[in-house]
């Protein structure tokens, strides 16, 4: 998704470690865990219901209908 390599993620944590420092900084990154998981689980989510509304007889039978 992202094309970052190991040397951004180490300049982006050394950037976070002198704004935030040594003792807020795993707070900051266990928070930041929680905020990707919450929208990783929204979008898998979302994602699944758009599946179901695709697949669902309902969409399927208006397609053929509109096919005739």
């Amino acid at each position: 998704m992202f094309d970052i390599g190991f040397f951004e993620i180490l300049l982006i944590g050394i950037i976070a470690l002198l704004i935030l420092g040594p003792k807020r900084l795993p707070g900051f990154l266990t928070k930041l865990e929680e905020y990707v998981k919450l929208i990783r689980s929204k979008s898998s989510s979302i994602s699944q219901e758009i599946k179901q509304e695709i697949y669902s007889e309902d969409f399927q039978n208006n397609k053929e209908n509109k096919d005739d």
